[in-house]
């Protein structure tokens, strides 16, 4: 068996952890194979070729939009694709990614366009929708939940098997990293699907771009780590308020290096995805009654 295919289980076979290519740093990601139900496709064309050889493939569950856990899919269209309805159009038409990342008539378009085009992404349509509690029993032993848990995508879903107790999260990833920089994703729902994780008795997670984390108090430790990073962030944005000061305006954050600690060869995009990220967090202080929004920008309350 090929060393980037662990089992996830002593007990229970066709259960496997599948590690992405470069350790799952992007572009690609992990995945997580039961029976032949594949969950996410980044983990490289070259790993996802060999996977194909050594176990049947019949099934593909989606987690959510992103290119770095869809880019795959051309290399199993045979298979019976899932993923939840809220983000089934930007998978089934890759070009809505460039809105969706707010990057249209920036010079990120075409950079974003040369990526797409480097990894052969291609549309590929959805056969079938998953719901919040939908489970699926995959043989004997293996039943697979969904967990809708959105925040990151608008769609964005974990998958819980339920006699191991594992998960595998996407993109709720437990990195240095948590990432909302999408229009169509929220911090708000991404902080409540947090807090849905954490509820879960789970003995081991997968994520997108972490390994296995074993251990219930290693995960809780690891998942509150994570919502520590989201209030480091809270505290940086509303640092650049005062009281009776001028009316703070979006654009006053811009490359101020309060998501991104310090830009990559990336910085383009990640410029971009900052705003969109800091926005998120304004969007939350005004939930919450921390901050008020004014003709010409925002104000402590």
């Amino acid at each position: 068996m090929e060393d980037f295919i662990k089992p996830l289980s002593d007990k229970l076979e066709n259960f496997y952890f599948i590690e992405g290519d470069q350790r799952a740093r992007y572009p690609y990601s992990n995945s997580m194979l039961i029976g032949d139900y594949l969950i996410d496709t980044g983990i490289s064309p070259r790993r996802l070729k060999k996977l194909k050889k050594e176990f049947p493939i019949n099934n593909v569950f989606l987690t959510h939009w992103h290119e770095d856990h869809i880019s795959g899919n051309y290399l199993l269209r045979d298979a019976k694709f899932y993923c939840h309805s809220k983000d089934r159009n930007p998978i089934e038409n890759v070009n809505e990614m460039i809105f969706l990342y707010n990057v249209k008539n920036t010079p990120v378009e075409d950079e974003l366009n040369s990526l797409i085009e480097m990894l052969r992404m291609q549309n590929l349509k959805i056969d079938a929708l998953v719901e919040n509690n939908d489970i699926f029993n995959i043989d004997d032993q293996l039943k697979l939940k969904v967990l809708f848990t959105p925040g990151h995508t608008a769609g964005h879903c974990s998958y819980y098997e339920l006699n191991s107790k594992t998960a595998f999260l996407g993109d709720i990833d437990l990195t240095k990293y948590p990432y909302y920089g999408n229009l169509d994703a929220s911090l708000i729902e991404f902080e409540e699907s947090i807090a849905k994780i954490k509820s879960l008795d789970v003995n081991v997670v997968v994520t997108g771009h972490r390994g296995m984390i074993e251990g219930k108090k290693k995960i809780n430790e690891e998942i509150e780590r994570y919502k520590s990073i989201l209030r480091e962030r809270d505290e940086r944005i509303l640092s650049f308020f005062s009281e009776g000061s001028r009316p703070i305006e979006l654009d006053d954050f811009k490359k101020n290096n309060i998501i991104y600690r310090k830009y990559t060869a990336f910085k383009n995009f990640e410029i971009i995805a900052e705003v969109l990220m800091i926005e998120k967090h304004l969007e939350k202080f005004l939930k919450q009654g921390l901050i008020a929004k004014k003709k010409n920008g925002y104000v402590l309350n």
